[in-house]
């Protein structure tokens, strides 16, 4: 099968044996990027040495500028978090609230996406959980399939105490992928703010920040950055009404020891660094800055994407054939001509074809990961033809 990784294995510590199938759960961090926190921790050894601008400062801009750059996003509208759950809570717990207002929630999120919307609950602040498809939420849920409309299911149960959407871009658990651009017009034309949790979308699949008002992602998945270090984009419109709580390093010129303003204007930049709390880990910074170099070079996220499309076409098509991955290969198939998948494949399994595939996994060399009765294979720029063989051979091995 000639489809050709984008990314070469060499720029990973990947053995030719390993099979990662999992950067859903954690991404391999690029040598390159190791490297650079190597660089910073040099620094860190001889002080007397370091450049403030250079080694710190400028480290932490060049992180903004590459997220801009990748996500097509304006510098300024970059907060450095770090994860998503800070980023969401910088909005959730920012937001003007008033008692009677309402979010609402797709049911099944993330508790990332979840827990720091219902602790509003001690403002006065409901969370409607909606069910995006027929039978979803319930006991026994139905899966996706590619005919569902779940942004109508959130439009419709948008109310006059609706404030704030907040949904998975790509769910974690069925991989399902929402429609941000229809979504985000549906919540603008009707005055709420449209609240994104990007991380399992981040890195392989383009992203349009129309109609949204913030965009939460950590770094260690899609992106192939280090664990602790995420990225919040907020629209100026959002970002004027949510409390600031940046310090010394979010005054207006970037750098203050004091905290006072010799005239009277505002304490705060006016940018995303308005929503840092304290100081960014220049380490996770440097790396996630590289990883996000790197896939900009290979062509970004739209390339990636289509890659990985073609490689989960692949796949779906060997599987199509054999009677026992039919019925899932038709309804994943049907899922991604509709455009509802990210970079995972969930394959909707019995608990014991899951355990099975489990056991059966080490003597492939494959890490892969299951989630709510979903095997979950995800793919990204290092996988190539050969790996889609080595999939098949696993899954119908324990057969």
């Amino acid at each position: 099968m000639a489809l050709t990784p984008l990314f070469a294995r060499e720029l990973f510590d990947m053995p030719d044996e390993v099979l990662w199938l999992s950067h859903c759960k954690d991404g391999p961090l690029p040598r390159a990027s190791l490297e650079a926190t190597r660089r910073i921790v040099d620094t860190e050894l001889r002080p007397w040495d370091m450049d403030w601008e250079r080694d710190f400062l400028d480290v932490a801009a060049y992180l903004r500028q590459q997220a801009a750059l990748f996500f097509g996003a304006h510098a300024d509208d970059i907060s450095l978090t770090t994860c998503t759950t800070t980023g969401l809570e910088a909005v959730a717990m920012g937001y003007p609230w008033q008692p009677g207002d309402q979010v609402l929630l797709p049911a099944g999120e993330f508790p990332s996406n979840r827990l720091p919307w219902l602790a509003l609950a001690a403002r006065g602040v409901s969370c409607n959980e909606v069910a995006l498809w027929p039978g979803h939420g319930d006991d026994h849920p139905c899966t996706p399939h590619g005919g569902i409309q779940p942004e109508q299911a959130l439009i419709d149960a948008i109310t006059s105490h609706t404030r704030i959407v907040a949904v998975s871009w790509v769910r974690y658990q069925d991989g399902t992928r929402m429609d941000l651009a229809r979504l985000g017009r549906a919540c603008r034309e009707r005055g709420v703010h449209l609240v994104v949790d990007g991380i399992q979308g981040a890195g392989t699949v383009p992203l349009s920040l129309e109609g949204v008002s913030a965009f939460a992602t950590g770094g260690h998945k899609g992106l192939l950055g280090m664990q602790g270090q995420g990225l919040l984009w907020t629209s100026p419109v959002l970002r004027s009404l949510l409390l600031p709580i940046g310090t010394w390093l979010s005054a207006p010129e970037a750098f203050s020891q004091s905290g006072h303003r010799h005239d009277l204007g505002d304490l705060w930049s006016q940018g995303g660094r308005r929503l840092e709390a304290g100081s960014p880990s220049i380490l996770s910074c440097a790396a996630l800055a590289t990883s996000l170099a790197l896939m900009t070079g290979a062509g970004g996220a739209a390339v990636i994407h289509a890659h990985v499309a073609g490689l989960q076409r692949a796949l779906l098509a060997r599987l199509a054939p054999l009677p026992a991955w039919q019925a899932e290969s038709k309804r994943l198939t049907d899922l991604l001509d509709a455009g509802r998948l990210g970079s995972i494949l969930s394959f909707a399994l019995p608990q014991d074809r899951c355990h099975a595939l489990l056991r059966s996994a080490p003597r492939h060399h494959v890490h892969t990961s299951t989630r709510e009765g979903y095997l979950r294979i995800a793919l990204h720029g290092w996988h190539g033809g050969t790996d889609i063989e080595r999939i098949v051979a696993w899954l119908t091995d324990a057969q």
